[in-house]
């Protein structure tokens, strides 16, 4: 049997053990506690320095395909076709036209791949320019029979300003200052 002293003492010992069970719990969990905020921490610092050597690599990328677009897109100016393709063009509106057309595609498929560096909007403008100017083309193109002079076909162009030019050169701009600022 069980003396009081000794009960006593083995209910003393028990809540000793359960104490210190209970402070190394509660010791254990706000160590835990401030090892997530550190790994939080320390994640949220690794993220920001991705995204600022991120942001390193693609501003160069990003300044240099909206140079590239804003380049392709003061070519597609109708002044700027004519200067470019008349003489290759030859003597006959039907001609010069397809040369023009076909030019248009090809620096259209060359720069193709810079729709990676630029927003959606500037790339929709830009795309919708591009089949602005083939259709403006086509257009003048239809007013004239296809054995009519190259120069009327182009004082027909130069007749008209296509205007998404102008906007998506405007959007590509805003995008860049937005970058940079």
């Amino acid at each position: 049997m069980m003396t009081i002293e000794s009960l006593l003492f083995f209910i003393l010992i028990l809540l000793l053990t359960f104490s210190q069970a209970w402070l190394l719990l509660r010791f254990n969990r706000e160590w835990m506690r401030k090892e997530t905020e550190h790994s939080a921490l320390i994640l949220k610092s690794l993220d920001a320095d991705l995204r600022r050597e991120g942001f390193k690599t693609m501003l160069p990328l990003r300044i240099q395909a909206g140079e590239r677009m804003v380049l392709f897109l003061e070519r597609l100016q109708p002044q700027q076709l004519i200067n470019r393709y008349f003489q290759e063009g030859g003597t006959q509106a039907g001609v010069f036209s397809q040369v023009m057309l076909r030019g248009i595609r090809e620096e259209f498929e060359y720069n193709l791949s810079q729709q990676l560096f630029l927003s959606d909007t500037a790339w929709q403008l830009t795309k919708a320019a591009n089949e602005e100017v083939i259709q403006l083309i086509h257009l003048c193109k239809n007013t004239l029979d296809d054995d009519s002079p190259a120069h009327l076909l182009a004082t027909e162009l130069l007749q008209h300003e296509p205007g998404l030019i102008g906007k998506a050169i405007g959007q590509i701009k805003n995008d860049l200052d937005k970058l940079t600022l």
